[in-house]
């Protein structure tokens, strides 16, 4: 066997002397189990009660505002009947559509209801958000001039009519999209089907106009 030169045993010899410093001094240690991400510490029980705690709280404050909400509606309901015409494209009853007290003023009624109190005109939508002709009205209604304030629109699902009972009693809802506008006298139209702009703007008109 021809004999090794000197060079390189030299360099064999600084990498064995290498390979043992890294062993002995430059080698990672394993973290412990309780460094890692998924070790268990004790912010988690005291995060887990924390959120109970909140959900808790929360439920109690939806369940006051809830009852709060149906408290403020009831004289709502007691002074906001709505006296359906037979103006529009659909047929609606020629009996006035009278409030039946707090049962009728549920939390999405109530807020409705303070609207025709303060003498605004209401535009009340139904709709069906996956129809093409409830979402071209629904764009009619966003679109629509308020009236610096004088006019206050509502838009709600189609089943959900049976939650604004106080404005729908002696009137025709039953399909969508249904557009009722609401005068100061609490006289209804109801527009049934698309609704395009000009023929909303009209009826606003004319609900502001007292015709």
């Amino acid at each position: 066997m021809d004999q090794v030169s000197r060079p390189l045993l030299i360099v064999l010899a600084a990498t064995v002397a290498l390979a043992a410093i890294w062993l002995v001094a430059l080698k990672p240690k394993p973290l412990a189990v309780k460094s890692t991400p998924l070790a268990s510490t004790k912010a988690i029980p005291k995060a887990e009660q924390a959120a109970a705690a909140a959900d808790a709280a929360n439920a109690k404050l939806r369940a006051q505002a809830n009852a709060s909400d149906r408290a403020a509606a009831a004289p709502d309901a007691a002074k906001a009947g709505v006296d359906p015409t037979t103006q529009g494209r659909a047929v609606t009853s020629s009996k006035p559509s009278r409030v039946a007290g707090a049962k009728a003023a549920g939390r999405r009624d109530a807020t409705v209801l303070r609207d025709i109190r303060a003498k605004k005109v209401v535009v009340m939508l139904f709709w069906n958000a996956n129809s093409a002709d409830d979402i071209a009205t629904r764009g009619v209604i966003r679109d629509l001039d308020r009236r610096n304030g004088k006019v206050a629109v509502h838009v709600a699902p189609i089943g959900r009519v049976g939650e604004y009972d106080s404005l729908t009693r002696g009137v025709q809802v039953v399909q969508s999209p249904t557009t009722i506008v609401i005068d100061r006298k609490r006289h209804t139209r109801v527009i049934t089907g698309l609704t395009e702009s000009q023929e909303l703007k009209q009826a606003v008109g004319d609900a502001l106009a007292g015709r």
